[in-house]
């Protein structure tokens, strides 16, 4: 028996007494009557708005391409943002990473509907991997979510980016080992004559490995003293390694190279040549940008070198000298360049950022991890314009 029943037009809520439930019928798009339930007027009237929410939602998203629908769930639009959007903005190796990432963000929240994620459970997710020892990725993690949210927003798949709610982890500030020059000097001394000159481009010309592993002997004009450097040679998964542009347009251009750095090449050219010449199978033909090249540091079959192979060597090289080598690697080197530029007091941040290609100067003054000389030499300098008896700062001592 059905009381209440709304007469014909717009359907209104009523009871029905043989199932002992409350209906709230509405009309669907094509005119099919829907009739949801619920044990009270209100919950059935909150289970009809979901329908019609859903059903408006998804007559939003019915033109959109790639089978976008309100059901769209997070593992799948990150799937799409990678390969639609990721892959034309971003390196190869970047979008490996990119790859990694999003895959964490699956195994925990995967399976949500877009429109349906909620700030807290992105907070969740940002705790624990935060908790599982890793701040700095938690925070990359979040990051990257709020980016693919906002194409998720721009789509109109979600309302909101509910990822820009969540706050950040603190990443605490470690105090990394940097190498004086004398060090510097010691370690090059002592490192496998394989790996020395890729060494030196790292540790005295404040490269990156990757600008180093890519470089060309077309490149290098040994004669001059100069370089150009044009590309980077980066891992991805899968791939291997794969040449690509440096990491910031201001690395790339001609530089002058250290007579350390020049020397260690032109040693290395010969042993190059050498190699090639004692090689019982062709190397490998390297092609970039149309332009067929011979990369500078390879493996005796002519392959491009690893990262690992570079960094092991500055690890052997340093337990030799007598330096924890788990301290060390190949970043060791540019964080070592800026630090003792700085510390130096010649030259000012941006020169420093100026002569290791960042884009930005907060990037290097994260990169200074001892300011050495440089407060005493401000302090004396201080003084010297605001204390006439500026005749005692020769008895400061550092």
């Amino acid at each position: 028996m059905v009381v209440n029943r709304a007469p014909r037009g717009q359907p209104d809520p009523y009871f029905d007494k043989a199932r002992n439930v409350w209906v709230a019928p509405w009309r669907k798009a094509d005119g099919r009557l829907g009739k949801p339930t619920g044990r009270t007027r209100a919950a059935a009237e909150a289970s009809r708005n979901r329908h019609i929410a859903d059903e408006a939602a998804d007559a939003k998203l019915g033109s959109l391409a790639d089978g976008f629908h309100a059901g769209t769930t997070l593992a799948e639009l990150g799937r799409w943002w990678l390969d639609h959007v990721a892959v034309h903005r971003v390196r190869v190796t970047t979008w490996s990473t990119y790859d990694k990432q999003l895959r964490l963000v699956g195994t925990r929240l995967g399976n949500v509907p877009v429109r349906k994620l909620r700030a807290d459970q992105v907070a969740t997710m940002v705790s624990e991997l935060a908790k599982s020892g890793s701040p700095s990725r938690a925070r990359n993690v979040r990051a990257l979510l709020a980016q693919v949210l906002d194409e998720a927003v721009n789509l109109g798949l979600a309302d909101d980016n509910v990822a820009k709610k969540v706050r950040s982890p603190r990443v605490p500030k470690v105090q990394r080992r940097t190498l004086s020059p004398g060090e510097v000097s010691q370690l090059l001394a002592a490192c496998d004559e394989r790996y020395s000159a890729a060494v030196a481009l790292c540790f005295v010309q404040g490269w990156r490995v990757s600008e180093a592993l890519g470089l060309a002997w077309q490149d290098i004009d040994l004669d001059a003293g100069a370089v150009r450097l044009r590309r980077g040679s980066t891992y991805a998964d899968g791939i291997g390694m794969v040449l690509g542009p440096p990491k910031t347009n201001r690395t790339a251009g001609r530089q002058l190279l250290a007579p350390t750095a020049l020397a260690l090449l032109k040693a290395h050219r010969q042993r190059w040549l050498d190699m090639r010449e004692e090689a019982v199978v062709a190397w490998p033909a390297v092609t970039y940008d149309g332009e067929e090249l011979d990369l500078v540091f390879v493996t005796p079959l002519g392959k491009s070198m690893l990262r690992q192979h570079v960094d092991k060597a500055i690890r052997r090289a340093a337990e030799q000298i007598g330096i924890d080598p788990s301290e060390v690697g190949t970043h060791t080197g540019r964080r070592s360049v800026v630090t003792n530029l700085y510390a130096s007091g010649d030259l000012d941040l941006e020169d420093v950022a100026r002569f290791v290609g960042h884009s930005d100067v907060s990037t290097t003054r994260g990169y200074v991890q001892s300011e050495g000389e440089r407060p005493l030499m401000v302090s004396r300098k201080a003084f010297e314009i605001l204390d006439s008896r500026s005749n005692q700062l020769d008895d400061l001592e550092p």
